[in-house]
């Protein structure tokens, strides 16, 4: 196959020998693990280089290859001498060149063993386990900060990485988040694969089925700051404040979520706001408030509060300019308080 001709030439020995097996196999079904195939294949692209000179054609080969086949195929057919392809002395140069001004780099690879991938997963675990609640919130903090300037990382992981994530995950906090196609959490506050649990659901309400998610998160996982963000614009938020009578026309269950979400919406004072971008952020911003105390009504969540192992955050994402305000903290236990407003100077910021 294609695929077994490039190990070959590229002197990659497991998978070169998987791919020969199965071609001495005459064609008959050869029974390979998912898992195992998905590895030797993996590993044509994995994380950390082979500094191997003599492992296969250097870079400069590797670009005067790349530019023999543009101009084969730029002139392909013609039958002008100087349309025909360059001397190699001039197709060198232009090589040199090419690498010279795009930096150009064809990167050797090896992967690493499933030991290798325990040995990160209790790295990941160790590092989890030293990150403070408030370490995390400014860790969300300038993730957010790099999104909306421009300058986000798009963490990704190499087949490898995510081979360590089969162990186990650490993510270091769960969020409350709206199902909206325009919030995705993971871009919005610029994290990877298993940095966050997320439970999306349409105007973030907590339910039966929310709330046990998030349990999970904090009882088992071990998250440090559970998140409640809500957005601009949010449809469920504006649909929770038409008349009942409308609302009753939706269907039964989404009816039911509206009319649990309107009942926390606290109209009465919404009616004197007149500004509508005003009045969709205090609408928003009330509702994010109330899943927060329906949060802080849990006992067994509030005592990972008081103890300092977790933070209950609410904040609002403005879809228009990218950002993030962290509104409301709960950092410790309230009694027959409500949950405060941040207060300028308390969070640690970007």
């Amino acid at each position: 196959s294609l695929t077994g001709a490039w190990a070959e030439t590229h002197g990659h020995p497991f998978a070169t020998s998987i791919f020969n097996t199965m071609a001495a196999g005459g064609g008959e079904l050869l029974c390979v693990s998912g898992a195992a195939l998905g590895a030797a294949i993996a590993s044509l692209f994995a994380s950390r280089r082979v500094q191997d000179d003599h492992a296969g054609p250097s870079q400069m080969e590797m670009m005067r290859q790349l530019m023999q086949q543009q101009y084969q195929a730029q002139y392909a057919g013609s039958h002008a001498k100087d349309l025909s392809v360059p001397c190699q002395e001039d197709m060198d140069q232009r090589a040199a060149a090419a690498q010279k001004n795009l930096n150009f780099e064809i990167p050797r690879w090896e992967g690493f063993s499933m030991e290798d991938a325990r040995k990160r997963s209790e790295q990941a675990k160790q590092s989890f386990k030293e990150l403070s609640p408030q370490e995390v919130l400014s860790k969300l903090q300038r993730g957010n900060a790099r999104f909306w300037t421009g300058h986000a990382t798009r963490p990704e992981k190499s087949a490898f990485e995510r081979r360590a994530l089969i162990m186990a995950q650490f993510p270091f906090t769960a969020v409350l988040g709206c199902s909206d196609s325009r919030v995705p959490v993971e871009v919005v506050f610029d994290q990877g694969l298993g940095d966050m649990f997320v439970v999306r659901v349409a105007g973030n309400l907590l339910d039966t089925s929310t709330k046990a998610s998030l349990q999970y998160a904090v009882h088992h996982l071990k998250v440090k700051v559970l998140l409640v963000m809500g957005h601009e614009g949010c449809g469920a938020v504006k649909a929770a404040g038409l008349p009942l009578a409308k609302i009753e026309q939706e269907p039964e269950e989404l009816a039911a979520a509206l009319k649990l979400m309107k009942g926390g919406l606290n109209e009465h004072r919404l009616q004197n706001i007149h500004d509508a971008r005003a009045y969709d952020r205090e609408a928003v911003v009330t509702n994010v408030r109330r899943q927060v105390e329906g949060l802080c009504e849990d006992p067994a969540i509030m005592a990972k509060v008081q103890s300092k192992e977790l933070m209950i955050v609410g904040c609002f994402y403005e879809i228009s300019s990218g950002i993030v305000d962290f509104f409301l903290e709960v950092t410790e236990g309230l009694g027959d308080k409500q949950p405060a407003p941040v207060v300028k100077g308390k969070s640690s910021g970007v």
